[in-house]
């Protein structure tokens, strides 16, 4: 693996290496991000967080928002996945908002990468809401990924306030149980439907949820019209998909 960039800066090492056509972003040793332009879909966490998109058609997505940009794979994925008008990305850490450019390649018009505090960003937010939330919200301590915001009602309540009606809501979480405790939050927002997505090499657990229904044949029926390539869609059918229960 060759190094193609380190800095720090406020105690993190940050570090941006090669392997193969894969670009890989690291913070303080944890692997925050990854991009194969050759194969955007190849079976990482980040799969998780721009797939559940496909729950509905590519063109009913004409508003994102991701809070927590990493290196920016899960841009690089969502241009691949939908048609979408307005990406608005919210990174606290400067730093990977410049990697994500310079070294991810997001230069799409259409995305807004904007330095800032995501949740104070969204507490303050007072515009039209989004079709698609993606909350990736994760910081680090000694090694490890933590969420930087817990799912609090105050959360789920505000993340709820700034989604369309039939809009989805994808949130990471650090493993099943973080996920599970913050089902009856969810539900208390109003949320009544939801899958709980993973992938057996992550303990991740990815919580899609929305007001209106959630259905695995939608899901299945806009992948096969996504023009993924055969080997793609194999990746992404592969990752273990589940109604919650709780909501």
């Amino acid at each position: 693996m060759t190094t193609l960039w380190e800095h720090t800066e406020g105690g993190t090492l940050y570090s941006v290496r090669q392997s193969g056509a894969s670009i890989r972003l690291y913070s303080n040793r944890v692997f925050h991000s990854q991009w194969n332009p050759n194969k955007p879909f190849a079976g990482g966490v980040w799969d998780c967080l721009s797939l559940p998109a496909l729950y509905r058609p590519i063109d009913s997505l004409p508003r994102i928002l991701l809070l927590g940009v990493g290196g920016g794979a899960v841009i690089r994925q969502l241009q691949e996945l939908c048609d979408f008008a307005q990406l608005v990305a919210v990174e606290i850490d400067e730093q990977h908002i410049n990697i994500a450019s310079e070294f991810f390649g997001v230069d799409d018009y259409r995305v807004s990468l904007l330095h800032d505090d995501a949740i104070q960003w969204l507490a303050n937010y007072n515009g039209a809401p989004f079709d698609l939330i993606i909350d990736d919200l994760f910081g680090h301590s000694e090694g490890e990924p933590l969420r930087a915001c817990k799912l609090t009602s105050n959360w789920t309540d505000l993340l709820q306030q700034h989604l369309n009606d039939q809009g989805l809501l994808v949130v990471n979480c650090v493993d099943s149980k973080e996920l599970k405790n913050a089902l009856s939050e969810f539900a208390d927002s109003g949320f009544r439907y939801g899958y709980r997505w993973t992938l057996q090499s992550y303990e991740n657990a990815i919580g899609v949820l929305s007001n209106d229904p959630i259905q695995a044949r939608d899901w299945s029926k806009n992948l096969e019209l996504s023009g993924l390539s055969a080997a793609m869609q194999r990746q992404a059918r592969a990752i273990t998909r589940r109604p919650l229960k709780g909501l």
